[in-house]
């Protein structure tokens, strides 16, 4: 009967947990992102967000397909970003940049009048690249 109990129980623990887990996987993502298609955004940024649980880039310029104008880019976390090289100032309001992205599959105007897309990587205006600028490759909301 003790036996019984605790294999009761164990049962209990492992489909809680695993239930618990499903909320984790769905927020990291990248669904909403066409992955298969990489945007190239030459232009001026307007506001960098290094905050968690995702960084994220405002950039005002002009997409190499896709729409002309602001962009809302999502990155992934800042503990990520900084292993990738990237730090609290690395993009200042003002700074002239291109941004490598993935955009939204279904081409949405967000609440803003932005389009949106996952970040993949950028060549900053002093001509560091961080991330991934060969224009292949898909983005990562880790």
């Amino acid at each position: 009967m003790f036996i019984q109990l605790i294999k009761h129980n164990a049962t209990k623990l492992l489909l809680l947990t695993g239930l618990l887990s499903v909320p984790v996987y769905a927020h990291h993502s990248t669904a909403a992102f066409d992955t298969e298609k990489v945007v190239r955004i030459e232009g001026t940024i307007t506001q960098f967000r290094w905050i968690n649980p995702h960084a994220s880039i405002k950039i005002d310029g002009d997409a190499s397909e896709g729409i002309d104008g602001l962009w809302t880019v999502e990155m992934t976390a800042p503990n990520i970003l900084l292993r990738q090289g990237w730090k609290r100032n690395s993009l200042n309001e003002g700074d002239k940049v291109v941004l490598f992205v993935n955009p939204l599959k279904n081409t949405v105007t967000l609440n803003d009048g932005s389009q949106g897309g996952l970040y993949i990587g950028a060549i900053l205006a002093d001509g560091t690249t961080l991330g991934q600028t060969d224009g292949q490759g898909q983005g990562t909301a880790d």
